[in-house]
């Protein structure tokens, strides 16, 4: 082989190697924050709790766990590994804890103590990390993994969760804390006194992109840094308060106010947009924009830091797009450019059509105009708020009503309060003297009223119930049964001259119509039914599981066999058959 050739091969050698390296970087940087956190859809085990102590049930009301234990963790309810707890030491506050299986096998041994790690806010709704456990080992913590492999070995004083962070665990040592994934990826160092989430959320990332606040104790006080969601630090520890502006929602850049020698400053990502001479900085996320104030005086930048209005006046507050600003003259009313307005109103909010706004004047009233100035609606309104296609939640007299662009009265002036029904497509209304709720769809058509009522929104559908009744509706406000939404099921629920039975699929009575109300069957195959104030159950084939004798607050109960799921006080969830108002 020739100089060249040898030479050549050199050359390309030396490329794939630094490819390879490239690459090796890029995917242990990735594996900081890329995990998989796992989403719980079938809940397969339950807590129940008699006479104050705890066990398991299955989804058949079957005693996995018999009820023996101070405290019982679930921390994957699909899965058969619990956290069975007792004997609480008063001295080492510790409990002797033993992890079980579905078969009451001891699992995950060798260590002493196994625990779930609770945790808020998941998506689901568990209240634990679902894929791993810390366990301890000559006083020290490490992770641990369902099928009993240790992912991080026992070097930490102690492991949480970390509030809004699902998968990301703070850890500490030695009195310094940093975060892992729940991989045992080491995210942010142990070299900080404390670290908080910024609690940037977005729609469609959820919680993934919150970042970190990270705080060292300086001779000075307290310093704080920012780390984004990747583990890469964007701001030292220099400074001596930071706020993630969360109403920004940014793929790319990360908007901060960050206070310097007691100056607020604003910066993107790294970058100064604002210098440190500010007393505050804050966000207005209506007209995004930022309210600067200097020397007790106050002004509009826009977020890349371009001053709209000079810092000038004592107060701003903000009407819609309009500007309420106080100076030593007295009060003006300005556009975000700083124009005065003259127009007699001091808020004014556009609408969706842009042919049009809502605006409130001294007289506090609100009225509705077109952009030539005209007045629409003017009718004494206290409160007017866009709905959508032109229709308008309007308030007099602490009454709520809505009205389209006309004027014309499609819903009642008869209603405490009006609001969006969260992820559907339909208005909730409320009357609060007879507890009555109404459904009114798109079109502002009333669609269902219930007095007495409560609502639950689930996953595709909207359930209307009360004592006697229940409905169900669609995203859009159309009724539908319960085969539709339970198709499934072998029975459903059906009244009959005002008394509930069970119907099977071709219609035909299958448990008897002598109920005051009962429930449909749930997703564990039981149902609820009610006589002379008290409840049983009922299972999927109309079979009598529990003859009706609790006497329970809840109007809809829900049953795992014999067992009704009840609440303490602090809000964990369990399964019992102790009776709350036994009589006698």
């Amino acid at each position: 082989m020739n100089k060249k050739k040898i030479i050549t091969l050199i050359v390309v050698l030396l490329i794939i190697i630094v490819v390879a390296v490239i690459v090796t970087m890029y995917f242990i940087k990735r594996a900081k924050y890329v995990y998989d956190i796992e989403q719980v859809t079938n809940i397969e085990y339950n807590t129940i709790n008699i006479d104050n102590r705890y066990g398991v049930i299955d989804g058949d009301g079957n005693i996995v766990v018999e009820p023996n234990y101070d405290i019982i963790q679930i921390p994957n309810p699909s899965k058969p590994v619990f956290i069975c707890m007792s004997d609480y030491n008063t001295e080492t506050k510790q409990y002797q804890t033993k992890v079980l299986n579905d078969k009451r096998e001891q699992i995950i041994t060798g260590y002493e103590s196994v625990q779930a790690i609770p945790t808020e806010t998941t998506a689901d709704g568990i209240p634990f990390e679902k894929t791993v456990l810390k366990y301890s080992k000559d006083g020290k913590y490490g992770l641990v993994d369902f099928e009993g492999k240790e992912i991080t070995e026992p070097i930490y004083d102690d492991i949480s969760s970390v509030t809004y962070k699902e998968g990301m665990l703070l850890v500490e040592q030695d009195g310094k804390k940093g975060i892992i994934n729940i991989n045992g990826v080491q995210v942010i160092d142990t070299q900080y006194d404390n670290i908080t989430v910024d609690n940037y959320y977005d729609v469609n990332t959820k919680y993934q992109r919150t970042g970190f606040i990270v705080c060292k104790t300086e001779a000075e006080g307290y310093r704080y840094g920012y780390i984004d969601y990747k583990g890469d630090k964007i701001l030292d520890t220099e400074y001596t308060e930071i706020e993630r502006v969360t109403e920004i929602e940014d793929e790319k850049d990360i908007y901060i106010i960050a206070y310097k020698d007691g100056q607020a400053g604003l910066l993107r990502n790294n970058k100064i947009i604002l210098n440190h001479e500010y007393e505050d900085i804050t966000y207005n996320s209506y007209n995004d924009v930022f309210v600067i104030q200097r020397n007790g005086k106050q002004g509009i930048v826009d977020r890349d830091g371009n001053v709209k209005i000079d810092t000038k006046y004592i107060n701003i507050t903000f009407g819609g797009i309009y500007l309420n600003a106080t100076e030593d003259e007295g009060d003006k009313v300005l556009d975000l450019n700083g124009n005065e307005v003259t127009d007699g109103y001091i808020s004014k909010m556009p609408t969706k059509d842009g042919q049009h706004s809502i605006v409130y004047g001294e007289d506090e009233v609100y009225k509705i105009i077109d952009n030539s100035g005209n007045v629409v609606i003017d009718k004494n309104y206290t409160y007017i708020e866009e709905v959508d296609n032109n229709y308008f939640i309007v308030a007099s007299m602490n009454n709520n009503g809505i009205v389209d662009l006309s004027g014309k009265s499609l819903v009642d002036l008869k209603y405490n309060s009006i609001f969006k029904l969260d992820n559907t497509n339909l208005l909730q209304a409320n009357i609060s003297e007879t507890n009555t709720i109404s459904l009114i769809n798109s079109n502002m058509q009333v669609v269902a009223t219930m007095d007495e009522a409560s609502i639950e929104v689930k996953e595709n559908y909207v359930r209307l119930y009360s004592e006697t009744e229940s409905k169900y509706f669609d995203y859009s406000g159309n009724e539908l049964t319960a085969q539709e939404l339970f198709p499934d099921n072998n029975i459903y629920a059906k009244k009959i001259d005002d008394k509930w039975g069970f119907v099977n699929k071709e219609g035909n009575i299958v448990v008897q119509n002598e109920y005051d109300m009962v429930t449909e069957i749930n997703e564990y195959g039981f149902a609820g039914i009610k006589k002379d104030g008290k409840w049983g159950v009922i299972n999927k084939n109309g079979d009598i599981i529990q003859e009706p004798t609790y006497e329970l607050e809840s109007i809809s109960p829900i049953f795992i066999g014999k067992y009704y799921k009840s609440e303490e006080w602090y809000g964990n969830d369990y399964f019992t058959t102790e009776v709350e108002n036994e009589e006698g």
